[in-house]
């Protein structure tokens, strides 16, 4: 079943002419001579990679930069290669869906490039990059971060290379008229579990302009792959989840409360942390599970804020976690005073400031700006309020009751 229907363009808004017509969907189809195929498709996204939704599925790799098409590589090429600033490996696979058969086929063939390209190292890619834009010279690098900023090149072929030894990498199938049971997925995730992979099916339909003529494309995530803990892998399936273990049969066939989903993301934040601190990841998991109680959970973008969702809908932060181990709190204003309560994020505040020795809050004039600072004028470091978690949870616990009666009450 589709989840969308036909969009549907307005004329006249707002005038007595006001008309309301649909779009005419296009096929993308295979053949010489066909307008929107495989090819196109390839070269669209190479020329404008925004048109894939990269944020909704890793939004650490957001903003690649298209490197090349038709890389080769050993059982063949890959269509469109990106790679991040910061040594995120995307690659894209068109195809258009012509039968089950190569529904099927794509999606072991893009496996395979991800497990041939676990076996490079930096050199190899750049090589390969080389010979796809027939470019004996060109640097990898430079084509990704551009040439007047070398004093980064070490850390970005660090990050390349750790990123193609783990086969961390987001691979995209895009096409028209995609479906695949969550079933057929885990068979082939089965096959390539030492890889650190999200998957990601993402069609791309096209309509026509019935007043105009311009052609709308609407990309959609189908299907994403999420990684969980303890070797269990859940799919995302048009809003739907389905899980299946991918261990030998004694392992668990469902995930547990204590099997936690990881990503792309997750995984580069953690890493991230642990350059600073190697203790600091295990200590932030260890606060998450016991937030979870409270329904106080992670969203980890460039940062993990800490987020808790009212009765009302609104989402409320109780602080956010940068790379380098340090809590914002400005944050938590803001959906304090969506509901004009601000003055609890300023207590909220106050009792973490109490917490840490050196630590203040900072009263701007905007109270929407209040926040934490240590005594070097910086965010404060996490490390003395993990040793302080109890003391913590109960901070957020008196801050979420308050929200709580203060929702109430304007309801």
């Amino acid at each position: 079943m589709r989840s969308f229907a036909v969009p549907m363009i307005v004329d006249g808004m707002g005038t007595t002419a006001q008309s309301c017509l649909g779009m005419e969907g296009l096929p993308l189809r295979t053949g010489q001579g066909k307008l929107y195929d495989e090819a196109w498709l390839q070269r669209l996204i190479q020329d404008h990679p925004a048109l894939l939704p990269i944020d909704m599925i890793e939004p650490a790799l957001s903003g690649p930069v298209p490197i090349c098409m038709e890389m080769p590589v050993p059982s063949g090429f890959v269509d469109n290669v990106m790679i991040t600033p910061s040594g995120g490996i995307v690659v894209v696979e068109t195809k258009l869906w012509r039968n089950p058969e190569a529904r099927r086929e794509v999606v072991g063939q893009i496996l395979e490039y991800a497990k041939e390209l676990s076996r490079w190292g930096y050199e190899d890619l750049e090589r390969a990059v080389r010979a796809a834009r027939r470019e004996p010279a060109a640097s990898l690098f430079n084509l990704v971060v551009g040439d007047g900023v070398p004093h980064e090149e070490a850390r970005f072929i660090d990050a390349v290379t750790r990123n193609l030894r783990l086969g961390r990498m987001l691979l995209i199938v895009a096409g028209d008229g995609i479906q695949e049971s969550a079933e057929q997925l885990t068979d082939f995730l089965q096959r390539h579990l030492g890889l650190h992979f999200t998957l990601a099916m993402v069609e791309m339909s096209l309509w026509r302009d019935p007043f105009e003529g311009r052609v709308l494309v609407q990309p959609r995530v189908l299907t994403k792959t999420v990684q969980i803990e303890r070797a269990v892998i859940r799919l995302e399936q048009n809003g739907a989840m389905a899980t299946a273990s991918i261990e030998p049969a004694r392992a668990p066939t469902t995930s547990t409360s204590s099997a936690r989903a990881t990503t792309l993301t997750s995984e580069a934040f953690y890493e991230a942390l642990a350059a600073h601190d190697p203790t600091t990841p295990a200590r932030i998991k260890a606060l998450l599970e016991a937030l979870e109680p409270l329904g106080i959970y992670p969203d980890i973008r460039r940062s993990m804020n800490l987020k808790w969702r009212g009765s009302s809908g609104t989402e409320f932060s109780l602080g956010a976690i940068d790379l380098e181990g340090r809590l914002g709190s400005d944050y938590v204003n803001w959906g304090a005073d969506a509901i004009g309560r601000v003055d609890l994020a300023h207590r909220y505040q106050g009792a973490l400031a109490a917490l840490l020795p050196g630590t203040s809050v900072r009263r701007t004039p905007k109270p929407t700006g209040w926040r934490l600072v240590g005594g070097d004028g910086r965010n404060p470091p996490i490390g003395p309020l993990l040793d302080q978690r109890d003391e913590w949870l109960v901070a957020m616990t008196e801050y979420l009751h308050g929200l709580d009666d203060a929702i109430e009450s304007r309801a």
